[in-house]
């Protein structure tokens, strides 16, 4: 493996372990959502909590779809530079 290629890969695993944490906090904030239909005006601050938590829950998801993006083409970054280092390697071996 090129040296090259060894931070790249830390980075990579760091960016997954963000993203699976990003999944683990929806996970549960969804599970604290309430779901249940308050009309009346006594239920007013429940109301407002559950927009919170609906509207927290949607800016995580938007953050965790868009960084599942970012890890998959940055995954396919590295495995596209290390295809390109054995091919180079295997190119030049019979030329030394």
């Amino acid at each position: 493996m090129p040296a090259n290629v060894m931070p790249l890969a830390i980075s990579w695993a760091v960016l997954t372990l963000i993203v699976i944490a990003l999944a683990i906090y929806k996970k549960r904030l969804d599970g604290h959502i309430d779901e249940h239909i308050h009309v009346s005006a006594s239920e007013e601050g429940v109301i407002q909590e559950t927009v919170a938590e609906t509207h927290r829950s949607e800016v995580v998801e938007k953050w965790g779809k868009a960084l599942t993006v970012v890890v998959f083409l940055y995954g396919l970054v590295i495995v596209g530079m290390l295809a390109y280092h054995q091919w180079v390697l295997s190119s030049t071996v019979g030329f030394k």
